[in-house]
């Protein structure tokens, strides 16, 4: 009886992959006529991922819209009533672009910088829930990470994820240490990187 139950459930799993494109993951209406097949692609493929309860990885050429896709991910579940607040974690001079994306794209969507001073941002980080989502630099994470242990997140998402390929960095353990419920952690990655 158990195997045939994970058989039923490896095929399932394999039959989830092999349909990305067929998947039933609607984009949200207003990003429908904003985003490019790849990027509606790339969206299901999130989307196919976070169903099966895994994180991944979208390297791609810089500016080809990873920021858009994870930003339609993030809408998406809003609109479908998931409740929690999802963490972005990038270099320290992308944390307005991202403010300014979620502007342009996604107004439905609160997001927060996590900047100031320390008890700044520990105010921001323990009232996390107020904001669908917040937005914080890989040096800020690892000096507040005791003010992180104890939340959980909706997603947690790298971008320019080549800040962690050193295992042994305050960085790459700062990472691991947030937990979130959707998925492990979306990495966004430039192939140039």
């Amino acid at each position: 009886e158990i195997y045939t139950t994970r058989d039923r459930h490896y095929r399932k799993l394999i039959k989830d992959f092999h349909a990305v494109k067929d998947a039933d993951y609607e984009l949200p209406e207003e990003l429908t006529h904003v985003m490019r097949g790849y990027q509606s692609y790339g969206y299901k493929w999130l989307r196919t991922l976070a169903g099966c309860g895994f994180g991944g990885i979208l390297a791609d050429e810089m500016g080809l819209g990873k920021t858009l896709q994870i930003i339609s991910v993030l809408l998406a579940e809003k609109l479908e009533g998931s409740i929690g607040t999802s963490l972005i974690i990038c270099p320290a001079s992308l944390v307005y672009n991202w403010i300014e994306e979620f502007r342009r794209f996604a107004p439905e969507l609160t997001a927060c910088p996590v900047e100031g001073g320390q008890n700044e941002r520990r105010d921001i980080i323990a009232h996390c829930g107020k904001w669908d989502v917040l937005i914080t630099s890989y040096d800020h994470l690892k000096r507040d990470i005791t003010a992180y242990e104890d939340k959980l997140f909706l997603y947690e998402v790298l971008d320019e994820a080549q800040f962690i390929k050193n295992q042994s960095t305050a960085s790459a353990r700062s990472v691991k240490v947030i937990r979130a419920s959707t998925c492990g952690s979306f990495n966004l990655l430039s192939l140039n990187d």
